[in-house]
């Protein structure tokens, strides 16, 4: 089955009080292409996170988000500076001289402003996290990847439907077929008979002739081509797997079969069809574009 680009997934798990939370988005991109947010603890995982996501996810841009939490009773880093201490004091003794402020400058006063004493908590974890970031990471992804093929089946039933409706037009474009020589031979004659002003013509040259400008407008090669591109595409979709270059390609592939049709016939009937088959083509184009 295939794949779509787009998904999300996320996971969380606790040890030892630390609390690991993953969070992955992933839209369409032509490779795989990874942006992380880490924290400071776990900034040293970076590549093997990479490794680790890039075995899972073939394509897509992938954002990465991972928060960690400290238990609650780790360690707190205190620091006091002495230096801002000192010019607090100073300034406020200056303002209470200088107003005759009534009060005291003792502790309760100082400790409120914090630039005095700073709390922070510890950079560096007390476990093991790297065991824990990775069953997170594993889980988020399967979770991601499950979206993904979800979007694919979604995009699978869409393209199947529109493969059907091409594959419809292009029935018509059968039916016309001996129409459109029918059309250009009777053309052609008529031509003829305007430029000779009514004077007979070699009835074998006139019939090479006609059987040349009728070979040129046939379209049985440009529809059986089509055709094929078709079956190939649906083969593909059935497949599944790493397939979305090579449905782009296809594509072009019968975006140029259409083209060619649709110069060559000169018949309204087959003119409706390409416009029709064109507009389904380029609706599988845009979907096609997510896949992986």
């Amino acid at each position: 089955m295939i794949q779509s680009m787009t998904g999300f997934g996320q996971a969380e798990k606790h040890v030892h009080g630390y609390t690991l939370s993953v969070e992955i988005r992933s839209v369409n991109h032509r490779n795989f292409s990874l942006s992380t947010r880490l924290p400071r603890a776990l900034s040293a995982f970076e590549d093997s996170i990479r490794k680790r996501l890039q075995s899972r996810i073939e394509r897509g841009r992938i954002d990465l988000s991972v928060a960690l939490k400290m238990p609650p009773e780790s360690p707190k880093n205190m620091s006091l500076n002495r230096e801002v201490a000192a010019r607090y004091y100073e300034m406020l003794r200056d303002l209470k001289k200088e107003f005759d402020l009534p009060g005291e400058i003792d502790l309760p006063l100082m400790s409120q402003f914090r630039e005095i004493i700073t709390v922070t908590e510890p950079e560096e974890p007390t476990v093991d996290l790297e065991p824990l970031l990775n069953k997170t990471l594993d889980q988020a992804a399967a979770t991601l990847s499950k979206m993904r093929k979800a979007e694919g089946k979604a995009l699978f039933s869409d393209l199947s439907g529109r493969i059907k409706l091409i594959t419809a037009q292009l029935d018509v474009v059968k039916a016309q077929e001996k129409e459109v020589i029918q059309s250009r031979q009777a053309q052609l004659q008529s031509r003829v008979s305007e430029l000779t002003s009514g004077m007979e013509m070699d009835p074998l040259r006139l019939a090479q002739e006609v059987a040349i400008f009728a070979e040129r407008s046939d379209i049985s090669e440009e529809r059986t081509r089509l055709k094929i591109h078709l079956d190939e595409f649906k083969k593909m979709l059935k497949k599944g797997g790493v397939i979305g270059r090579s449905l782009d390609f296809l594509l072009q592939e019968m975006f140029r079969e259409v083209n060619t049709l649709s110069a060559k016939s000169g018949n309204q009937t087959i003119a409706r069809s390409v416009v029709s088959m064109k507009s389904e083509l380029e609706k599988m184009r845009e979907q096609v574009q997510n896949i992986v």
